[in-house]
């Protein structure tokens, strides 16, 4: 069922992320190109991505929940997940590239190269910005997940981005600043490949958010269950209302897709029963998981086996002529 409130708040949310993003995408290339670091590009490239992202999760909420169609007989709810799952592989493709430009450059000093010697004034005033929109983005994000119930999985995505978009800036911009300190000492030979290093000491901080989130959405594009107390919560509801009808419940199987469900139930009525019976049974049944674990896509299967069991062999004649 399509939550018009909720999407209208995740939508707002996400409008205004995307111009933030692209406000502070364009501050980093600027930055990077005046200061003359790889840390501040990666900076900027993250948040271009972030405003990229932006666009497709604004398409993508809109659909979510949608009825069924022709072509998409079981709606859109993947989309959201896979949003997620690529948008968690596209940030680990600008790390990893952020990684090897870090690397020649290390590279390139090592062999006896000139390094371009770095400006830290533009850099104060980008951190400094930057941090300030970010944690602002990160609190209107998860402001509106909560006020939308906790259930986009867009917005959580979004939330966590900004506030690693914001640790990005102020570690890189706090450790970028603290390196003309070092000169006249031991590390002072080192500076020209300081935002390198600084880069890949961030890589490593970060990567595992969207590793994290990359095999998370795998999990559910592969069908794994729903987690063991979702799947409890549903078991109990498809038993009370099985319960009050008279019918026999089997078992429930669930699957989340973002912030869908999917449920089968398996039911035994014991006795002739209606297609409309059992549709009111669908509809009242979707209804009361839809209050306790979220918006739920109910199917309702009849058998009779108590278990899941393979289909029973087929008999193939092997006779001789």
């Amino acid at each position: 069922m399509t939550d018009t409130p909720a999407l209208n708040i995740e939508k707002r949310a996400l409008n205004a992320g995307k111009w933030a993003n692209l406000v502070m995408a364009v501050a980093g290339f600027l930055t990077a190109w005046l200061s003359r670091s790889d840390a501040m590009l990666v900076d900027g490239l993250y948040s271009a991505v972030n405003f990229i992202s932006a666009i497709a999760a604004a398409r993508i909420g809109a659909r979510v929940g949608l009825p069924p169609t022709r072509s998409r007989p079981w709606g859109h709810d993947f989309d959201e997940v896979l949003y997620v799952t690529f948008r968690s592989l596209i940030l680990i493709g600008v790390l990893i590239f952020a990684a090897i430009i870090a690397g020649s450059k290390i590279w390139t000093f090592a062999a006896g190269g000139e390094v371009p010697e770095l400006v830290f004034g533009p850099i104060a005033v980008y951190a400094v910005t930057i941090i300030i929109i970010c944690l602002a983005l990160a609190f209107n994000y998860h402001r509106a997940y909560r006020k939308s119930g906790k259930r986009s999985a867009v917005l959580k995505m979004e939330a966590r981005a900004a506030l690693i978009d914001g640790a990005l800036s102020l570690g890189s911009g706090a450790a970028l600043l603290s390196l003309p300190f070092l000169t006249g000492t031991p590390l002072g030979p080192f500076v020209p490949i300081g935002d390198a290093v600084i880069v890949l000491v961030l890589i490593l901080a970060i990567i595992w958010q969207p590793l994290g989130s990359f095999r998370s959405t795998l999990a559910d594009l592969a069908g794994v269950s729903a987690p063991g107390t979702t799947v409890g919560k549903a078991s109990r509801i498809a038993r009370k209302l099985a319960k009050e009808n008279g019918y026999k419940f089997h078992r429930a199987a669930v699957l989340q897709a973002g912030r869908m469900h999917f449920a089968a139930v398996y039911i035994n009525p014991q006795k002739p029963v209606t297609a409309a019976e059992m549709d009111r049974f669908q509809d009242l049944l979707s209804a009361r998981l839809e209050d306790v674990i979220g918006p739920t896509r109910v199917e309702v299967m009849i058998t009779a086996r108590d278990a899941l069991a393979p289909p029973a062999a087929t008999e193939t004649n092997t006779g001789v002529s």
